[in-house]
């Protein structure tokens, strides 16, 4: 019973509902339209408690963690930006009627002092790891490399003002490669993207797939 319980039912809610939303994609029918519409607010309720779930694990964990010690800074500024805002949201709302808003002071101190000086650290310190990833892909020890490094020197060029002060020609040149390379690639890119996507569905409705249950046997 329990291997029924665990692999079966879900399998079976899969297909269910797979097959359910298709037909309300592919066909205008009224009942069918308004039980979609219904299990699509389902599922926004459902993904409500799981990000209730996920914040209850990562506070039951960065807890232990300073429990265990004291000094670990970053999980002491996780559980502050987390819940501090949580809660005045939640106290905000419930005995003023107030919804909660980016004009509240709490809101922009946790955003303008913590998340905003971070973000722009981390877009600091990807800028470094982009430079070094260009110097070693930009070689040409081959012939997709020398491509790549003679369409990158192009649309640096064409971006950069010293560019058009070397060659006009390379704004144009620039667009061209934007417009016609990089637009095939895309497509190339997107359409792979989903057809995998329809070969993983479709493992799962056969159900070859069963990672997303937890398990793989």
């Amino acid at each position: 019973m329990s291997i029924v319980i665990r692999r079966y039912i879900p399998w079976l809610m899969i297909i269910v509902l797979t097959f359910f939303m298709a037909i309300d994609t592919l066909v205008l029918e009224p009942t069918i339209n308004a039980y979609a519409e219904a299990v699509r607010a389902a599922q926004v309720i459902i993904g409500t408690f799981a990000v209730l779930i996920s914040v209850t694990l990562l506070t039951r964990i960065h807890a232990r963690r300073i429990i265990r010690d004291p000094k670990r800074i970053e999980s002491w500024i996780l559980l502050i930006c987390l819940w501090i805002p949580l809660i005045w949201g939640l106290t905000m709302y419930a005995f003023y009627g107030k919804r909660p808003a980016v004009e509240y002071a709490l809101q922009n101190i946790v955003f303008t002092g913590i998340v905003s000086p971070g973000d722009s650290t981390i877009y600091a310190i990807l800028a470094f790891f982009i430079a070094s990833a260009a110097y070693r892909a930009f070689r040409a020890r081959s012939l997709e490399a020398a491509i790549l490094l003679i369409a990158g020197m192009i649309c640096m060029l064409g971006n950069a003002p010293i560019g058009e002060l070397i060659w006009p020609g390379f704004v144009p040149l620039k667009n061209w490669v934007n417009q016609v390379w990089v637009k095939a690639e895309a497509r190339v890119i997107i359409i792979s993207g989903l057809l995998a996507t329809l070969a993983l569905y479709v493992r799962i409705l056969l159900g070859y797939e069963r990672g997303w249950m937890g398990r793989a046997d």
